[in-house]
């Protein structure tokens, strides 16, 4: 594992974002106000770097870690090499004030171990984000109530990822936290709704969703975590 900076193309407004439409814009809302800058942050699973960019803009110092040096293209953060996979806290100059993970952890193989070594990388009471896909919402669970399978996580390529491999949900989560040192201070999501792009399935979601009970929410989680 080794550190580099990694030269690309791109100026930090061309630099693609694997997320859902307008994500970084309400992290970014969330993690200001609990974390103003300057402040020293890591960045997991940092992609192209257009998330990394973002910070660097709003002042913050930033480490990026990605396990693909080649499609890192944002020259203005430090890129750490690391499987998140594996052990990758003692390749990082901890610790860290902030770190966040976005649209990560339903990529990894072992949760509970990943937030092991972000608590490792934190200062105490230092603060983290993380984002997932949310299974929870309206649309999921009719999906899984007609299919058997969970939005983004199933089998049509044309809807879903992959690479996603270990689907989160709020109550395990939960239970994961008090297991690895973390403090669940606030939970929220990209938008109040789920993206429900067909009109029948829209008109559907609207109908149903006041029947049912627990989180529903829009189509990421937001989790903002303290170390304990």
């Amino acid at each position: 594992m080794s550190s580099s900076s990694v030269q690309g193309p791109e100026s930090p407004s061309e630099l693609h974002a694997r997320t859902v439409p307008g994500l970084h814009d309400e992290v970014l809302n969330v993690f200001r106000r609990h974390l103003p800058p300057p402040a020293r942050v890591v960045d997991l699973g940092a992609g192209s770097g257009a998330w990394a960019a973002r910070l660097v803009s709003q002042g913050y110092t930033l480490t990026a870690v990605e396990r693909d040096a080649t499609f890192y293209r944002f020259p203005d953060a430090p890129l750490i090499v690391a499987d998140l996979n594996e052990p990758f806290s003692a390749s990082l100059q901890g610790p860290f004030e902030g770190l966040t993970a976005i649209e990560v952890i339903e990529h990894l193989e072992n949760p509970r171990a990943f937030l092991r070594e972000c608590h490792k990388l934190l200062a105490p009471q230092g603060l983290m984000v993380l984002t997932t896909p949310n299974i929870e919402n309206v649309p999921a669970r009719l999906q899984f109530l007609a299919t058997g399978s969970l939005r983004m996580f199933g089998r049509d390529p044309r809807f879903n990822d992959p690479t996603h491999i270990t689907p989160i949900h709020t109550f395990m989560l939960e239970r994961m936290l008090r297991d690895t040192g973390f403090q669940l201070v606030e939970h929220t999501f990209n938008q109040s709704r789920p993206t429900v792009t067909r009109p029948l399935n829209r008109f559907i979601t609207r109908l149903v969703a006041p029947l049912l009970r627990g989180l529903k929410g829009g189509d990421c989680h937001i989790f903002v975590l303290r170390r304990q």
